[in-house]
């Protein structure tokens, strides 16, 4: 079972999380965390398929937001 880990984390410029994976051509962008997790569930898998790449059994999710302290 193959693991693709995605990269995500926050543009506190851009206000929206930002997902990518250097193996795979794949980044995305959204304003609603749940709502990247759900779209990269869908885009994944078909970027795969059309790269030839072997399946992914599992996508893991590693978030990170810094905020800063005033």
């Amino acid at each position: 079972m193959k693991v693709y880990m995605i990269s995500v984390t926050w543009d506190c410029h851009g206000e929206v999380w930002c997902a990518v994976n250097e193996k795979i051509p794949f980044a995305m962008e959204c304003a609603c965390f749940d709502e990247l997790i759900a779209g990269a569930k869908v885009a994944v898998p078909e970027i795969i398929e059309l790269n030839g790449l072997e399946p992914a059994g599992i996508l893991h999710f590693m978030a990170e937001r810094r905020e800063g302290v005033m």
